[in-house]
């Protein structure tokens, strides 16, 4: 199975180092409003949905679903994490276009993290959450070519409004499963209407290989006196999913679930770094202007260049290789860890996992780190991307590492590692990708 902390901790990195974009406020994805929610999953209700919430600082808060009448006071520790359950049936969403109340927000004393969990048994991912103030207007969704051993996966995407009276504009590339039956055909445009912790869901209406919610456009359309004053919460994945294109051998799979960036956060340069511990990744990258380019530099050999229109994507399929991307717009760079099969017959080791990368024009200097052995995780590394005339800086516990060129790109160097538990790392001028590794359950 894909552990969740594969993705939630590589999230907890790279976030806390963007420090442009819609970071740009703060400089660091903290904050002390949060607005979640959670999407349909394989194992149904009886899914777990859980939040991590971390700080540099005491301090103190509530997690709460409005709509439901729940919520629950919590405290954290400085440079610890604190976990806060929810009951499903407060916060799990099953339907597709359907509005609930299930919104489940975050309010905190002082600037916290927060992570959300959607897990059970070895079905399980998990993503990092977006203060309310860094959230946008303008989102494109990604998703992944649907593929399922019992074809009961479906792509998905989800929607939290922080106002009421939010208008929001849907455009799908797949036909959306209605409520009541039939289906929202693929890219019409559709709009519904939130009020403030209100949640939709979209479900894609086939579980084929090609119902891909990738590129489908969801935006919000301000009206009236409040104009431009509405922002959401866009969420993305699969109710469950087995990336396993070209592989052979058994096929596991996990439910996906990651937070969209909203175009305003997006960038023009990134470094592709595959996890440690196996033998390839895939890649893509969402445009969402027509007349992007995006060179992908390839060492020895000609680059990849993707020519590409507002809401298409390229991808890089099996990239073991360190790679220097740029593009002449802004574009969303996402990486995604494939079926344990794809690394060997019968292999163990990891599963899916979707993550959307910072660019290299977000960057902070310290970070603190939570790799949890929670979920059969049984192994953590870290990935880091950092200036090469900073390398010397990086310690971990106060220990340097030894790092590498990136190809293409002297102006950076990269290292890969292992690490266990909680870890302060001080880092200098720095993107960094953390995954964790775990064994595979089938």
């Amino acid at each position: 199975m894909n552990n969740p902390f594969i993705k939630l901790f590589t999230f907890l990195v790279i976030i806390i180092l963007s420090g442009q974009g819609v970071f740009a406020q703060s400089k660091s994805n903290k904050g002390k409003d949060f607005w979640v929610g959670f999407m349909k999953h394989k194992e149904g209700s009886s899914s777990k949905t859980s939040l991590y919430i971390t700080a540099d600082s005491n301090t103190s808060g509530t997690v709460s679903v409005p709509g439901e009448s729940w919520s629950q006071n919590f405290s954290v520790t400085a440079n610890s994490v604190t976990v806060v359950t929810i009951p499903s049936n407060k916060s799990y969403n099953d339907c597709s276009d359907c509005i609930t109340k299930k919104g489940v927000n975050v309010t905190s004393k002082k600037d916290v993290i927060v992570y959300a969990h959607h897990y059970q048994d070895d079905q399980s991912d998990a993503t990092l959450v977006l203060p309310t103030r860094t959230l946008g207007k303008s989102y494109f969704v990604v998703g992944y070519n649907q593929v399922s051993l019992d074809n009961s996966g479906r792509n998905t995407f989800g929607i939290v409004a922080v106002k009421d009276g939010t208008k929001i504009n849907i455009t799908p590339t797949q036909s959306i499963s209605k409520n009541g039956g039939g289906t929202l055909p693929a890219n019409t445009t559709y709009s519904i209407t939130l009020d403030k912790g209100e949640f939709y869901q979209g479900v894609a209406s086939s579980g084929a290989f090609f119902a891909d919610l990738t590129g489908t456009q969801i935006e919000v359309i301000d009206t009236g006196a409040n104009a431009n004053c509405r922002s959401i919460a866009v969420f993305s994945g699969s109710t469950y999913l087995s990336l396993n294109s070209g592989c052979s051998g058994t096929r596991s799979g996990d439910n996906l679930l990651e937070q969209m960036f909203p175009i305003t956060s997006w960038g023009s340069s990134f470094v592709l770094v595959p996890a440690l511990g196996r033998n390839s990744d895939n890649f893509r990258f969402i445009a969402s202007e027509d007349g992007t380019e995006v060179v992908a530099f390839n060492t020895g050999a000609a680059p990849d260049v993707f020519y590409l229109n507002k809401g298409d994507f390229g991808e890089i399929d099996k990239e073991a290789n360190v790679r220097n991307v740029v593009s002449n717009k802004p574009i969303m760079a996402v990486q995604f860890q494939r079926t344990a099969s794809c690394d060997g017959w019968r292999n163990r080791t990891g599963d899916p996992s979707m993550t959307i990368l910072n660019p290299l024009e977000q960057t902070l200097k310290d970070i603190t780190l939570y790799s949890s052995s929670f979920y059969d995780i049984d192994n953590h590394y870290i990935n880091v991307v950092i200036p090469t005339s900073a390398k010397s800086t990086f310690t971990v516990d106060g220990v340097g590492k030894t790092f590498t060129a990136v190809p293409n790109n002297a102006n950076y160097s990269y290292t890969r590692f292992s690490v266990t538990y909680v870890i302060l790392v001080p880092l200098k001028l720095s993107l960094v990708i953390l995954s964790n590794r775990v064994n595979t359950r089938w």
